[in-house]
């Protein structure tokens, strides 16, 4: 996976946000997740309790099926081509096993764990060593930290003695839920025209980059009105065919949304406070990432208070619209092509991304970095203090031999509102005599009709264009802005 530079280190912030948001927000409610509608009458009913694979696997291909109110646990499902699968509005796949036989050992409590360990995936942050690791522990609905020793234990946190195999507890799980995470994804198959609408998914040991509902090995996937929580890697995985739509992705441990393919849509959905396990968001976490895609589409989604970016297509990704979404309060970059070509990014509400500290100007609204044939068009942007709104990247990456180019991209008539100094414009790290040395300058990428608003007055403006940073007056002599303007608080330009 490409890597950027710099690592965020405060991740408790979104498991605290989860806890006390609880599971609804007024969007979520208005828009996105689970309702009350019932199963199609010509529906197969599956009650709690039953195998689901073998109704699957009875049913054959095209089946509609109704998996009843209650709790389904722990179950894998591979669905068979073009079958449907609907929930009643408080149908939960939950990936856990309970855990009920605990012993006490001095202060401490034990189980016997349920599954041998599995091999950790993905690049943690320092602060959050064990996030790689699916086997999720909940207590009351609420995931606990992993901790590396007995020793370390404290209140919301377990150790797992491997050689042992067992569970231990600070807490006294005496009266309360105590569940482990086992099955490995909720759905997963090569199947063609799947339909998964109206079900909460909930507490899946998926691995990193897999989905609890995982259709990157199918095509033409439809996922729609679900809520996709506290799965121990990505909520979906999307793939070539896939839409994404009206769903509440929330609380997974490492992504709202992966995937890669051609021809995939993430329309309508709420995606937050996601990467709760501590991910290094510069290898892949937060709300959304698609890689190694032609066609795809980020529209109308609301996406705030992820641990990373908030919606981010990386390699070699073509043909990419990001419109009309509300992006905010992400740690990371809030809307990021990274190493790709031709998309429009246009009619985006941003505020307040980029909140964790990685230097540089990585810490903006929109970034494009090595990518060319972007156009950015009539955003509106209000950029946290000490942030950047809008900046192009160019560090002279390569892929197969050959080298990415920051070019062919403009920035157009754009609305930005600084709470502090104002930083935009496109800068490069390239060494003297590198290829891309001067491509901000002579890669024909433009900022014009873009508008700039300091709220407080007295405060320098920085642009940066190449290896030059620069003011107001140095940014329009190398061509940038004709038409632009800046406006301090009175508002005069």
């Amino acid at each position: 996976m490409a890597r950027t530079s710099g690592r965020t280190t405060q991740y408790s912030l979104i498991v605290t946000l989860w806890i006390v948001a609880g599971l609804t927000t007024p969007l979520q409610a208005a828009h996105a997740g689970v309702g009350a509608s019932s199963c199609p009458t010509n529906a197969i009913a599956i009650a709690p309790g039953t195998l689901i694979q073998e109704a699957v696997d009875r049913a054959g291909e095209n089946a509609v099926l109704c998996l009843k109110n209650g709790v389904h646990r722990a179950q894998a499902i591979r669905p068979r081509s073009g079958q449907r699968f609907y929930g009643e509005g408080q149908t939960v796949l939950n990936g856990s096993r309970q855990l009920t036989d605990f012993k006490r050992q001095g202060d401490r409590w034990t189980a016997k764990l349920l599954l041998p360990l599995r091999r950790p995936h993905g690049e943690c942050l320092p602060s959050a060593p064990f996030c790689n690791h699916p086997e999720a522990i909940f207590v009351d609905d609420r995931p606990l930290t992993r901790v590396s020793g007995r020793s370390q234990l404290a209140s919301h946190t377990f150790y797992v003695d491997g050689a042992e195999g067992l569970l231990y507890l600070a807490d006294d799980p005496t009266g309360r839920k105590v569940e482990m995470a086992v099955a490995y994804f909720a759905f997963e198959s090569t199947a063609a025209n799947v339909s998964i609408s109206n079900l909460i998914v909930e507490k899946f040991a998926n691995s990193a980059q897999m989905g609890a509902i995982d259709a990157r090995k199918g095509t033409g996937w439809i996922i729609e009105n679900c809520e996709v929580r506290l799965n121990s890697g990505a909520g979906i995985g999307a793939g070539s065919g896939s839409i994404v739509r009206n769903c509440d992705i929330h609380a997974n441990g490492q992504i709202g949304i992966a995937g890669h393919g051609r021809d995939i849509s993430i329309e309508h959905n709420h995606i937050w406070s996601n990467n709760i396990y501590g991910f290094d968001g510069t290898w892949e976490a937060g709300g959304a990432k698609i890689a190694l895609s032609d066609g795809v589409r980020f529209v109308d989604n609301y996406v705030h208070d992820n641990n990373g970016p908030g919606l981010w297509c990386d390699i070699n990704c073509r043909n990419v619209l990001y419109e009309r979404n509300l992006v905010e309060g992400n740690h990371d970059i809030g809307i990021f092509h990274e190493i790709s070509f031709n998309a429009v990014i246009r009619d985006n509400v941003l505020r307040h991304n980029g909140l964790g500290d990685r230097g540089w100007f990585w810490g903006s609204d929109i970034v494009l970095a090595a990518s060319e044939g972007v156009d950015v068009i009539s955003n509106r942007i209000t950029v946290a203090s000490g942030r950047c709104g809008i900046v192009l990247i160019d560090q002279g990456r390569r892929d197969n031999g050959n080298r990415y180019k920051t070019r062919n991209n403009t920035v157009l008539a754009n609305e930005m509102t600084f709470e502090d100094s104002v930083c935009a414009g496109g800068v490069s790290d390239a060494k003297p005599g590198a290829e891309n040395f001067a491509i901000i300058a002579d890669g024909r990428n433009l900022f014009d009709r873009n508008t700039y608003r300091m709220r407080r007055p007295g405060l320098d403006a920085r642009f940066v264009w190449g290896h030059d940073v620069t003011d107001w007056n140095g940014f329009r002599r190398r061509g940038q802005e004709g038409s632009g303007q800046l406006l301090l608080s009175d508002p005069t330009p």
